[in-house]
């Protein structure tokens, strides 16, 4: 299985980002919040939704991750410039270590997005090979189409306060990063905070 990770070192198309990372809890688990600004990349990033063509990154916009420990979802939801709510995403995972300094998950290959007023299930068909071809055990594969099953009928029944609270968070996150502008890279502080800029070359 892949690992990934919150600050999204893998992401090759992303020349230039801010983001900080923070911690969060929700409830008794706790786990981190980031939020990722795109500052300069090689190229849009766009996906048909819906039949729709729809940009998910570009110069300027953010997205928000959370994560907590002990869980087996990976919530990303995507803001374009304007600070318009584009789609939520969120992965299945094998589970997440989200109380480290850079919080990471293994990838289950099943998806769900949240576009619009509607929930679509993704990349069924990768699980079931992965399955398949032994890459993951019987048990995390009935695990994960479980996680999932739960994870569609939550998104589907509370579509509308599911992205309320995202919205919320960015609102919560775009302040932070707007002050943080100028402070270069920092470690953790009494807030919680991480802040740090990376430019590729």
């Amino acid at each position: 299985m892949v690992k990934r990770d919150m600050l999204r070192s893998s992401w090759t198309r992303v020349l230039s980002k801010k983001q900080i990372i923070r911690d969060f809890s929700f409830g008794e688990l706790n786990g981190k919040v980031s939020l990722l600004k795109i500052l300069e990349l090689t190229a849009p990033m766009r996906r048909v939704m819906d039949g729709d063509d729809v940009v998910l990154a570009d110069t300027g916009y953010c997205w928000l991750q959370l994560a907590l420990d002990g869980s087996h979802y990976w919530f990303t939801a995507m803001f374009d410039e304007q600070d318009r709510f584009i789609q939520l995403y969120v992965d299945v995972t094998g589970g997440n270590e989200a109380l480290a300094e850079d919080p990471v998950f293994e990838d289950m290959y099943l998806d769900y997005v949240v576009y619009g007023s509607r929930v679509f299930e993704l990349d069924r068909d990768e699980l079931d090979e992965a399955y398949s071809l032994g890459e993951i055990t019987k048990e995390q594969y009935e695990r994960a189409l479980a996680d999932g099953e739960k994870m569609f009928r939550d998104l589907t029944q509370n579509t509308e306060r599911i992205k309320a609270f995202f919205g919320e968070r960015f609102e919560e996150l775009k302040r932070d990063l707007e002050a943080s502008d100028g402070a270069g890279s920092a470690g953790a502080g009494k807030s919680g905070i991480k802040s740090a800029e990376e430019k590729r070359t």
